[in-house]
């Protein structure tokens, strides 16, 4: 399934909810490596058939991926219980690289979960979906601008990037200086960037007098899909590998 509605674009928001909830219990409360990397699959895979390329999302977690390469190693070097892997290094044991890869593992499932989620949910949907729950809608407001500037700084942050390109300037973050750099041409950018959009966002709802009404209408109830259910079976066969893996004692 390709185009902007494929797979977890076109489930409702609750699937969404249900899914990223799921995910991250999962990892939170399974202690074995073979769940969490079924459910790291499971992520890439519905990102792929979300119309979402692998390469492009992989790239926009590797902050995420390097600090999760940062706790596996810091595991390693700090468990010194269990067999030594190698006899001539005593302290890697197969203890300090299982939760080295535990560890790992969790983090990236829990970031990239929370991204994919943030990428496929229509930030209008998901806030009628809340609203008609008996959430005042002015907290739902307040959640379609917060998903709606994540895409916003991405994007601003592309424009600035090739900006600076175009004059020949690298900002970097190896050295003290190359932070100074970034901060100044990278940073307050992107920040004044948003601060005017935020300005023109708050003028706009003062003209059109919102919050001035206790209720809103909201849009129909949307209604259960095929995708849902394939989804949802999916997720359930997960959830029944990690009850099984606790019970027989996987790694």
């Amino acid at each position: 399934m390709t185009g902007r509605q494929a797979g977890l674009r076109s489930a409702t928001p609750g699937t969404n909810i249900v899914l990223l909830f799921g995910w991250i219990g999962i990892v939170l409360i399974s202690s074995s490596i073979l769940v969490r990397l079924a459910t790291l699959g499971l992520v890439l895979l519905l990102a792929g058939l979300s119309g979402i390329k692998i390469r492009e999302f992989l790239r926009s977690l590797r902050f995420v991926i390097i600090f999760a390469a940062v706790l596996f190693v810091a595991q390693v070097l700090s468990v010194r219980e269990g067999t030594p892997w190698i006899e001539a290094v005593p302290w890697l044991t197969d203890a300090g690289l299982l939760s080295g890869a535990g560890m790992a593992l969790r983090f990236l499932v829990i970031l990239a979960s929370s991204f994919l989620f943030v990428s496929v949910v229509d930030p209008d949907r998901l806030a009628g979906m809340l609203i008609r729950l008996g959430i005042p809608y002015r907290y739902g407001y307040l959640l379609i601008l917060s998903l709606r500037f994540v895409p916003f700084f991405q994007r601003e942050l592309r424009i600035v990037r090739e900006a600076q390109r175009i004059r020949g300037l690298r900002s970097s973050v190896r050295s003290p200086k190359g932070i100074r750099r970034a901060i100044r041409y990278t940073f307050v950018p992107v920040l004044v960037s948003g601060l005017m959009r935020v300005d023109h966002i708050a003028l706009s709802m003062k003209g059109r007098c919102f919050g001035l009404h206790r209720r809103r209408t909201t849009p129909a109830l949307e209604k259960f899909r095929a995708i849902d259910g394939l989804v949802l079976v999916g997720f359930a066969g997960l959830l029944a590998l990690a009850v099984i893996a606790g019970r027989g004692g996987w790694v």
